[in-house]
């Protein structure tokens, strides 16, 4: 099969017909066990499951633009932040129920609303113990675009005052708010006063810190920002004027656009492993992402700044070498098409062998469309050089184009949430798949870490997202109380038979139809040709709740019954839950005469069992293969069991 193209449709084989091993039902049926297999529907026809247990990303709320703040070590609850106009915050204990805490600032002054009159744009939360003299403090970054000061005359050296996106940062003793925006007058120091002639400028001083510079009638002169809101901003103006000067950003004279204040969006504050702090965000022109060390939350060391992106580039180097040299991209990323670098985030993992590197990760191509996406890029220090992993390395993280989706579009901007070892990357998707814009709402999915090959043949740790999916899934287990355990059990067949089983249980669900091959052989599923059963085996008994087997991302592989799980307790006896279909109307889109024919189907959909606590020491899974097909792929098996400690 070529999993880099559309698979063609097939029959299905007694869809709703009766299963081959139904007959044996009667036989044994004092020993069944009650359980519920996902058939119930709502008013709206969409599936009823267990909202203690499971959630699904169907379910549309929050924000775009999503951070999440894990405050549970303080309050309890996870924050979510994100673009809300005057902004809103929200908490959850789950990850996937949120309840509004109310707006993030009150009683603001005029000028700080004037400061702040539009775009403000994904906010980003750090709370720091140490701060507020031991007793902890929120900090808010978020950028806005200012109401004009009318009140500002422009030229001989007076920066024009058509600024965009500004960088600020708001305080607080609670989550929640309220925060006030800080105000750096005194802590900043830059020009106000214009007509400063730069005598000694020369053209070669252009691109260095020496001055920050406006070139009009071909003379020099001090830059100067004596508009209202310069007071409010993180970045002192004229530190962030040479800071693009020195990467060759300049603005060119009699252009207005670049003559005003550099915008910077999408700020993402980090603690890196040395406990250094740091200040990651997008710059606009060209699109890029940015790094600069933060002394404390409130200043900025522009000595360490440095750009670790642009745009259709994989490497800083490469940009600065075509630049250099007049010459064109001839090796341009593949999976960006619109100019942008946005939404930044970066964890740090270090992989078996202690090896630690820093991922950035970040947004790319345009937000309204269904190709906007989170890639990755790699290096050894947070402040880089940085490389962009190449799609056979997997540097597309998170993607609704390669899945194929009729559900899911423009799955971007996000944020990582990591407890107990265990990742959720939470990021924001089209509240309608067809028209895109900017309507979205928050969504997670499980992150793991898997194993690759670099561009050099390396080994190399990378991240890979379970999703997006519109599917139901299991809820945090620390929310729970259940757990995976389907890795802890030793796996077998009932009849051996030459299968690969380690794709049920490595964690990674087969989500991509499309993606590049090289990539997508990492991410295998389980291939059987005929009905078969798997054994799982626990070394102690374990209290189990519910059973998903995970279907194929492909249409030509799709299981549709799991005729039977027998379940060897603890005392020796057995018990069996029967015919567990894979639901077909809510996974699937299918056409002919009498809609036999399955189009697509879902990825990362699962057909369930849920019962109540029952101890088993061992346990038998069933797949069928439907009639005229070939082979049926299983993408994974979860069992929930119940987790150690949890009560």
């Amino acid at each position: 099969m070529n999993k880099g193209k559309k698979i063609a449709s097939f029959l299905i084989a007694g869809l709703l017909g009766v299963s081959s091993l139904a007959a044996l039902a009667g036989c044994d049926k004092e020993y069944e066990l009650s359980a519920y297999k996902g058939d119930a529907k709502d008013e709206n026809g969409n599936m009823v499951y267990n909202t203690e247990l499971f959630y699904s990303n169907s379910v549309q709320q929050g924000y775009p633009d999503p951070q999440v703040l894990d405050d549970t070590a303080q309050s309890g609850y996870y924050y979510l932040f994100g673009t809300t106009g005057n902004f809103y915050t929200m908490r959850s204990k789950n990850l996937a129920e949120w309840e509004s805490v109310g707006p993030t600032f009150k009683n603001m002054t005029n000028e700080v609303k004037r400061a702040t009159a539009s775009n403000l744009w994904a906010p980003e939360v750090i709370y720091d113990a140490a701060a507020n003299g031991g007793k902890g403090l929120y900090y808010l970054f978020f950028s806005a675009t200012p109401e004009a000061d009318i009140s500002v005359t422009t030229g001989k050296g007076v920066v024009n005052d058509c600024t965009l996106y500004n960088m600020y940062v708001a305080t607080s003793e609670n989550p929640a708010g309220p925060y006030t925006i800080v105000d750096f007058s005194g802590k900043h120091s830059y020009n106000k006063t214009g007509n400063k002639k730069l005598t000694d400028m020369t053209a070669e001083d252009e691109q260095t810190d020496k001055y920050a510079w406006v070139k009009e009638d071909g003379e020099y002169y001090e830059a100067a920002f004596p508009h209202y809101y310069a007071k409010y901003c993180l970045f002192s103006p004229d530190e962030l004027y040479k800071f693009n000067q020195r990467q060759g950003i300049t603005h060119s004279e009699g252009m207005i656009w670049d003559s005003g204040y550099f915008g910077n969006i999408d700020p993402h504050p980090f603690v890196d492993q040395n406990g250094k702090k740091w200040l990651y965000c997008n710059i606009s022109r060209p699109t890029g992402i940015m790094a600069i060390e933060m002394t404390d939350w409130l200043t900025p060391n522009w000595d360490s700044a440095e750009l670790l992106t642009i745009d259709q580039y994989y490497t800083i180097e490469e940009w600065r070498e075509d630049r250099k040299n007049g010459t064109a991209n001839d090796d341009p990323v593949t999976y960006e098409e619109q100019s942008c670098n946005e939404g930044p985030h970066v964890i740090y993992h270090e992989d078996k062998n202690g090896k630690g590197l820093y991922y950035l990760t970040f947004s790319v191509n345009d937000y309204s469309t269904s190709k906007y996406s989170v890639a990755t890029a790699i290096s050894e220090n947070p402040d880089g050089p940085f490389r962009k992993l190449r799609e056979e390395e997997g540097g597309l993280l998170l993607c609704s184009t390669t899945t194929e989706s009729s559900t899911v579009s423009g799955a971007g901007h996000h944020s990582f949430i990591t407890r107990e070892g265990i990742s959720y990357i939470i990021y924001h998707r089209h509240n309608d798949y067809l028209t895109g814009g900017g309507a979205r709402y928050t969504a997670m999915d499980e992150m793991q870490w898997i194993t690759v090959k670099d561009k050099d043949g390396n080994d190399m740790d990378i991240p890979y997202t379970n999703g997006p999916t519109d599917s139901m899934q299991p809820l945090p287990y620390w929310y729970s109380g259940y757990k995976n355990i389907a890795g802890e059990a030793e796996v077998g067949m009932e009849k051996e038979t030459d299968v690969e089983l380690e794709y049920l249980t490595d964690g990674l669900l087969s989500v991509h139809k499309t993606a590049n091959e090289e990539f997508m052989s990492y991410i295998g599923e389980t291939v059987i040709s005929e009905t078969t059963t798997f054994v799982f085996n626990f070394e102690t008994a374990q209290t189990l709740r519910a059973v998903l087997v995970y279907n194929s991302a492909f249409e030509d592989r799709v299981f549709l019954n799991i005729p039977k799980i027998e379940f060897t307790l603890e005392d020796g006896s057995v018990r069996v839950i029967r015919d567990v279909k894979f639901d077909v109307e809510a996974y699937c889109e299918v056409s002919g005469d009498n809609n036999e024919i399955i189009d697509y189907v879902m990825s990362g959909a699962a057909a369930f069992a849920e019962f109540y606590d029952v101890k088993v020491k061992s346990l038998k899974i069933t797949v069928e293969v439907p009639e005229e097909q070939d082979e049926v792929g299983i993408s994974e098996i979860k069992i929930l069991g119940k987790a150690g400690g949890v009560q």
